[in-house]
Formats: C-alpha cells, structure tokens, sequence
C-alpha cells in the first residue's frame, strides 16, 4: 500500500470522523465508487454511440423500476 498525503476542509474531517473514525477507508471507498461510475458512463456512452440512444419510454421505466426498489 502506497500513502498519498491529501488536504480536506476541517468542517469536511471533522463531518467524516464524527461518522465514521475510518477516514481513509472513507476516501478509498469515495475513490473507488467514483473510478467505477466513470467507468460504467463511458461504457454507456460506448453503446449508445454503437446503437444509438435508448428510446425514452424504457429510460421511464428504467427510472420508475429504480426508484421503486
């Protein structure tokens, strides 16, 4: 494992340890969260540029199927 020093706000760390004392595993987790979701936007937009773009009544029922669970 590699150290990387990183400057948060004071109100930000005192937010994240009154949460959780773990704050690296906080950050790391943040990071990997975010890694992933840049990951899976490409691949959307990847596909979307292959096959156009979804039509909108399944993007409503994607959305309604998503918020209801």
């Amino acid at each position: 494992m590699t150290t990387e020093p990183v400057e948060l706000d004071s109100d930000l760390l005192a937010r994240v340890r009154a949460v959780t004392g773990d704050v690296p595993g906080l950050i790391e987790s943040a990071i990997r969260r975010q890694l992933d979701d840049r990951s899976f936007g490409r691949l959307l937009d990847e596909l979307e540029a292959e096959t156009g773009p979804l039509p909108e009544d399944l993007v409503a029922e994607a959305e309604r199927f998503w918020h209801a669970s």
